[in-house]
């Protein structure tokens, strides 16, 4: 048993993707949304010499994510801490708190005196740069501390996306240096621009419009944030279709002039909608662009509307 939390995403999903390599696919079930309490407690319970081990992951779950327990609450933290304490089970169960908080409550008590607890804490510009120059020793490659520096500077505070960027970079050159990152590296603006598009890619309605309200309450146009949402759906489109050519993802970032990390997103949207979806959903926001501009119809309500019906 194993509980991994903390706000560096990246350091959570490397420790994840460490545990889920010692598992197929069909071994593995993640619980994430809305599942039943008590698929979770069989889950664990099963125990047959006859099934395969099995890895459980159960992400941000309600024990975990808040302080005070009312009566519902404190029935299944008992359940499941006696499922937990008492059945021998062969069974891997990892629970994955996306927050540098851990609550004092009962269930976050017992996991952290009887599970393997791993805490994904942010890492320090100075000591990533440390990390990085450490990198680019190991691979022979030229880049200096102040290029770096420069470097970091544009990218957003996201670690997936700074070493997806940087191992793109010692990947194709020897010698990396200001005009190289001027030339090659996109250009990231610090106000998330892209955290929209991170939103969308957990295909979680609560998350995406909780990002959804947080870029409007921080001054960003919603005409913008729909028409991000559309450039993700076109991205989508073209992607498909170059794929159906026999492009790989390395090729399709070359002919698109767009970072691999960004097509690997796309390629992942693709995949959980779908092409029927995408080509459904661009339809439905030029609906929604015709409907404000002849109805007078508030235009945030519209979309928020499209939100709910699409996730």
């Amino acid at each position: 048993m194993k509980f991994i939390f903390g706000d560096e995403q990246f350091f959570i999903n490397k420790n994840l993707n460490q545990i889920k390599s010692s598992f197929t696919l069909d071994q593995t079930t993640i619980l994430d949304d809305n599942f039943e309490f008590q698929d979770l407690l069989d889950l664990i319970a099963i125990n047959s010499l006859f099934s395969d081990k099995k890895l459980i992951i159960v992400k941000d779950f309600e024990l975990l994510t808040t302080n005070k327990y009312n009566k519902t609450l404190q029935k299944k933290s008992d359940s499941l801490i006696d499922v937990l304490s008492n059945f021998e089970t062969q069974n891997e169960v990892v629970f994955i708190l996306n927050s540098a908080k851990v609550y004092n409550n009962a269930f976050s008590n017992f996991l952290i005196e009887n599970a393997k607890v791993i805490e994904c804490k942010k890492i320090a510009k100075k000591d990533l740069i440390s990390e990085l120059l450490i990198l680019t020793k190991e691979r022979n490659i030229t880049f200096s501390y102040s290029d770096l520096t420069i470097f970091l500077d544009k990218m957003p505070d996201n670690l997936e996306i700074i070493m997806n960027e940087f191992n793109n970079l010692t990947q194709n050159y020897q010698l990396i240096n200001f005009e190289l990152i001027e030339a090659t590296v996109s250009k990231y603006a610090k106000n998330e621009v892209f955290s929209f598009f991170n939103s969308i890619e957990t295909f979680n309605l609560h998350k995406i419009y909780e990002k959804y309200l947080e870029r409007v309450s921080e001054g960003e146009e919603i005409i913008s944030l729909i028409a991000q949402f559309g450039n993700i759906l076109s991205d989508c489109l073209n992607y498909f279709y170059m794929l159906q050519t026999g492009l790989n993802n390395i090729q399709i970032s070359e002919k698109t002039k767009q970072p691999l990390w960004k097509i690997r997103k796309i390629a992942s949207v693709l995949k959980y909608l779908g092409i029927k979806k995408i080509k459904h959903q661009i339809q439905e926001l030029g609906k929604l662009d015709l409907l404000s501009k002849t109805t007078g119809v508030n235009i945030n309500e519209l979309f928020e509307i499209f939100l709910i019906k699409n996730f």
